[in-house]
């Protein structure tokens, strides 16, 4: 009978294979190749300064990226976590130039992100309104209406000795304070999805909407929590961001970029866009890929429309290969969230 058992077995195909492996070891390979081509090609890519920007810089898009797989591991979108953390920082500038206390001023701009968060929750998990579409115009909302309303000029200038400079200034033991911040929200990050009911629920959510809400889980406040901590992840991304650049720019189209590269990372990462799959692990080695691959990019001073080539070829080729790997079935289709 053991004979038999073994004869019959299904021999899985290469793309089962490959589904069932951590993609985010994949990826820390590839991170590594990329950085030995790097420093045989590129002059100053390991140069101590060099590599410092690189890491923090890579802080900043990595929180937002962290927000952005909670999300979509539980089969949704978020397209405003960019505009709620640029919009969010100007604000919080913006009302440090003009008195307010920094504290006050952190508190209120913290405050809105929850509210966008709450807004997109509802949008989508009560109102049911398709998550693609909700959160680009929360987003859109927010950045345009903190421009519009609350700022009065196009650029603000970080104070020296403020709280917020001092997320990315300076180190500790050698290794940049930035550092420190966000590998802190990544070991927040793995905790609450590998050792909470909700990070649990969410996977299943996303796994399968619902059978998930037939077995008496509450979805659709699962869905809102989800907003919510990513608008949370998404404030502080924007305030490292600040922090890191010492300055901020007033445009209403100045979270594209970073909006592109959270969804990059978190793809890359293999945080599936079909739901219920992905960790913490492959996010943060999406964030050291796309964080090296953006720092060669500019060390061979590329053209901004060919590095955006690069990274728009890097995307598709990161989508395609999650559609490959966890294809749709029918059953998935009709619990679509996006």
């Amino acid at each position: 009978m053991g004979v038999a058992a073994v004869e019959t077995r299904p021999r899985l195909s290469p793309r089962d294979r490959l589904a069932r492996v951590e993609q985010g070891f994949f990826v820390l390979g590839i991170t590594a190749v990329l950085c030995l081509a790097g420093a045989a090609t590129t002059e100053g890519f390991l140069d101590g300064g060099n590599v410092e920007t690189l890491l923090r810089l890579s802080a900043a898009f990595g929180i937002l990226a962290v927000g952005e797989a909670f999300v979509v591991l539980g089969k949704g979108i978020d397209l405003s976590v960019a505009g709620v953390g640029l919009g969010c920082a100007q604000a919080t500038l913006a009302f440090m130039a003009n008195g307010m206390t920094e504290g006050r001023a952190v508190a209120l701009l913290v405050g809105l992100a929850l509210l966008v968060g709450v807004v997109n929750g509802v949008l989508v998990a009560y109102l049911e309104v398709p998550a693609l579409f909700a959160t680009l115009a929360t987003g859109l909302l927010t950045i345009g209406g903190v421009d519009i309303l609350l700022l009065d000029r196009n650029f603000y200038a970080l104070p020296e000795g403020s709280v917020l400079s001092a997320l990315s200034s300076g180190s500790v033991l050698g290794v940049p304070r930035a550092i420190f911040v966000a590998g802190a929200v990544f070991l927040l990050a793995w905790f609450l999805v590998s050792g909470t009911s909700y990070g649990r629920l969410t996977r299943a959510m996303g796994d399968n909407f619902e059978t998930a809400r037939s077995s008496g889980a509450p979805v659709r406040p699962l869905q809102v929590l989800g907003y919510v901590v990513s608008a949370l992840f998404a404030v502080l991304a924007g305030y490292m961001t600040v922090s890191v650049q010492g300055s901020v720019q007033t445009t209403a189209t100045s979270f594209d970029p970073l909006l592109f590269t959270a969804l990059t990372v978190t793809v890359i990462g293999g945080v599936s866009l079909a739901g219920g799959r992905g960790t913490v692990l492959g996010v943060l080695a999406g964030t050291l890929f796309v964080g090296v691959l953006n720092n060669l990019l500019i060390l061979r001073g590329l053209s901004s429309s060919l590095q955006d080539l690069v990274r728009g070829g890097v995307l598709i080729a990161a989508i395609a290969l999650d559609a490959w790997l966890h294809p749709r079935d029918e059953e998935t289709a009709k619990t679509d969230e996006l």
